[in-house]
């Protein structure tokens, strides 16, 4: 999440939708006092990160200051495959992460254990993977810190209404993001783009990584992300 005081906006940062480039291209303007990384937020009585929802932010005395709020969204297929991806870089890399309290390495610990685990399960094959990933971990935020594979509308809706001002896609990034800067008074920033994963073109439609899933795969997508489908605009493939 970046908070500008200075230009008055917030900006949601939901997993795996070019978060870590919105991050380094508005660094300059990101007053937010909020760590990117594990914390324990006093306010929400809970360890969370950069990618607070909407329900939760709510919470937060910025909800209060009357701000323009802006959040970038992906098609549920690209962001299902992107997540896997990141949780095997994460389960290589968060361990020597450097934690703010001891107790909040041991959670990340062990929900790391958890995903390992369940990768493991699946052969490190998608595929068996999204099959196998319980529903509540998509749909509840609390139940694993680490795997905030959620909703995208989670970043864009209260209780289903429309919330933020603006919503940019990832698939039209670059047009997207020139047009919020441009509504929240900023020069566009240059471009810097992190931690991008790319393993084909896109289709006509933007989706990248459709091809290589399964039937199966694809329908459970459809339908735990159906309320991604429904708001935002999304083609759901049959």
């Amino acid at each position: 999440m970046i908070i500008s005081h200075a230009r008055r906006f917030v900006l949601f940062s939901p997993w795996k939708t070019a978060s870590s480039t919105c991050n380094d291209r508005l660094e300059l303007y990101n007053e937010s006092t909020y760590s990117k990384f594990f914390y324990f937020n006093k306010h929400l009585n809970r360890v969370t990160h950069q990618h607070i929802t909407i329900s939760e932010f709510k919470s937060l005395p910025e909800s209060k200051l009357g701000y323009a709020t802006a959040s970038f969204v992906r098609n549920p297929y690209d962001r299902a495959y992107s997540g896997f991806l990141q949780l095997q870089r994460d389960i290589a890399n968060q361990p020597q992460a450097d934690f703010p309290q001891g107790w909040i390495r041991d959670l990340v610990k062990a929900q790391l254990s958890e995903n390992q685990k369940r990768i493991a399960e699946s052969g490190y094959d998608f595929n068996r993977w999204i099959m196998l990933l319980p529903e509540y971990e998509i749909i509840d935020v609390g139940r694993n810190t680490n795997m905030p594979l959620h909703p995208a509308t989670y970043w864009t809706h209260f209780a289903g209404e429309p919330y933020v001002d603006f919503i940019g896609k990832v698939e039209e990034f670059e047009r997207d993001f020139e047009v919020f800067c441009q509504r929240s008074g900023l020069d566009t920033p240059p471009k810097i783009n992190q931690n991008v994963t790319t393993l084909s073109s896109p289709d006509r439609r933007g989706y990248r990584y459709t091809e290589s899933m399964s039937h199966r795969a694809i329908c459970r997508i459809n339908e735990v992300f159906k309320v991604d489908f429904d708001l935002l605009g999304y083609e759901m493939l049959t």
